[in-house]
């Protein structure tokens, strides 16, 4: 299982990836405040797909931020409204307890919003966002939907059997990252989610599994991508 060294795993991924947790949680701290759907949190969500290093795929400039703009900022505004619609009603609910077969179509919907679609207002220049993708459902439900990248999709291949190519793009997909919800939900559940959480006190659930697969993953010698 992923799980199998998570007390070692969450210790490697703190002395190692400081920087991305000191931002994690000033996130965290901001949604509690501000509300996940709300347009004063929407920056934070914006800095920590910048401070998770996706900012290459996000334009230059204070597009990034502005939605009154032609870029980024413009366009997360207008996915995270079908996001709410999809999802609004799981804002509680952590990996444990969601019936991942009743929410799948919600949330494969809300994934493929923020996914697939255009963030360029240039005709024609349609980018794919799935690891984006992921870690916007992270900042919006941090206990119930984990970040994937290369490396962590490394894990469920290697653990799971799930058909992630060992390439720099691996396959994302929607179905493929319920997929991962599913196995995460299972092994969260046989390791003990009170177990999980005791070697982190404070940290959300899904964030937790992520740090312990993006460690698992890297010792199958995938390149690194940001956690």
């Amino acid at each position: 299982m992923i799980l199998d060294n998570a007390a070692d795993d969450i210790a490697h991924y703190n002395k190692f990836a400081l920087h991305y947790d000191l931002l994690a949680n000033g996130i965290y701290q901001a949604r509690s405040k501000l509300g996940a759907f709300s347009a004063q949190y929407e920056p934070y969500i914006v800095a920590g797909l910048i401070g998770f290093d996706m900012g290459r795929m996000m334009g230059k400039g204070l597009s990034r931020y502005d939605p009154t703009e032609k870029g980024f900022g413009a366009w997360l505004q207008l996915q995270l409204r079908s996001v709410q619609e999809n999802l609004g009603d799981l804002l509680s609910v952590d990996l444990v307890e969601i019936d991942l077969e009743t929410h799948a179509g919600s949330i494969e919907r809300a994934y493929k919003c923020l996914a697939m679609t255009s963030r360029d207002p240039r005709p024609g220049e349609d980018k794919q966002f799935h690891v984006g993708a992921t870690k916007i459902l992270h900042w919006l439900m941090p206990n119930l939907f984990i970040m994937l990248d290369r490396n962590v999709a490394s894990a469920f291949r290697d653990c799971h059997g799930l058909q992630y190519k060992r390439t720099t793009q691996p396959g994302y997909s929607a179905e493929k990252y319920i997929q991962c919800l599913g196995c995460a939900q299972k092994e969260i559940v046989h390791y003990d989610p009170e177990r999980l959480r005791a070697h982190e006190p404070g940290t959300p659930l899904a964030r937790l599994f992520d740090k312990v697969a993006w460690v698992a993953g890297l010792r199958t010698g995938q390149a690194s991508d940001a956690p």
